[in-house]
């Protein structure tokens, strides 16, 4: 019987096949089994690593309940010894209060020194620009600058004369008529009495960066300097942009977290005499000063 050579061919190609095949089931099973392995071992570790993360935040929540819990505690003490602490401490000293932006409400500060004993005078709030109006609006501004003053306004210097001038009535209460104009046509608020004035706070800050810091409250800051009557320049810790630079250029005492307890008490100790730049902000010297003046007739102010 003669075997065909192509028969040994065949059967040893069978052969490697089958072994090929063999070898790739094989493979295949095995790695199928350390595929599930390592699946089962990553999915093990993920759970503990939520777990472990489940425990760090139930204790992260606990100690922000604790922590906040102090912090009512803490603002509880301070609402019961803030008014003893600062009772009297400005009895008799009038203040006038301008607030060169509208974007704050500085009621917080106004209370702590009616608490204090202070005389709020006046209340002026500037709620513009002098030069932001229509030309009709600003024509008619200068129109009545220049009738008042005799003076031909620069339109270039519009916000720097207006403050000067309006800080000078608010102050000696003189031109009652500028005060008057301005309040009628939607520059200004005033409320209470201009003139019999101990001491200024000008507040500022503001979200905007383009705000009016070296064009109205600097020539404020001038005019109150040049008429003696001690000035402190004050804005709440949440202002984007800070005015509290500009001001401690014209070398007064600053506040820069007046809407705090802690802040209100530093500027009511800077109205006793203790000058000098307080607050939370980068450039403050520290948090407040370091006790109460003697008394509101040593009122002093840096100049």
């Amino acid at each position: 019987m003669n075997i065909n050579i192509k028969y040994y061919v065949l059967t040893i190609a069978s052969i490697f096949v089958a072994l090929g095949v063999g070898i790739f089931i094989g493979f295949m099973l095995d790695g199928q089994k350390i595929f599930s392995e390592q699946q089962t071992a990553i999915i093990n570790e993920l759970e503990q690593k939520f777990k472990d993360l489940q425990a760090e935040n139930a204790n992260l929540k606990n100690t922000i309940q604790d922590l906040n819990k102090e912090i009512n505690y803490y603002n509880q003490y301070h609402q019961i010894i803030f008014p003893e602490l600062i009772a009297n401490r400005l009895a008799g000293v009038k203040v006038a209060i301008i607030e060169t932006t509208n974007e704050f409400i500085f009621s917080g500060m106004r209370n702590a020194l009616l608490k204090a004993g202070a005389t709020i005078q006046s209340i002026t709030i500037i709620k513009e620009s002098f030069d932001s109006g229509s030309d009709i609006q600003v024509e008619n501004l200068t129109s009545f600058l220049s009738s008042k003053y005799g003076v031909s306004v620069d339109l270039k210097r519009l916000n720097e004369f207006v403050a000067q001038k309006l800080s000078h009535a608010i102050v000696t209460g003189e031109d009652v008529d500028l005060i008057n104009y301005l309040k009628s046509n939607g520059y200004i608020d005033f409320t209470g009495v201009p003139g019999n004035v101990d001491f200024v706070i000008i507040a500022g800050g503001s979200n905007n960066k383009d705000n009016n810091a070296n064009t109205i409250d600097v020539p404020i800051i001038k005019e109150v300097k040049l008429l003696n009557i001690p000035i402190v320049g004050v804005e709440q810790s949440d202002a984007k942009y800070s005015y509290i630079d500009v001001y401690k250029k014209q070398h007064i005492s600053t506040v820069d977290d007046v809407d705090s307890i802690i802040g209100q008490t530093a500027l009511i100790m800077v109205m006793e005499g203790k000058e000098g730049n307080y607050g939370i902000k980068q450039g403050a010297m520290s948090l407040m000063p370091d006790s109460f003046g003697n008394a509101p007739s040593n009122i002093t102010q840096k100049r």
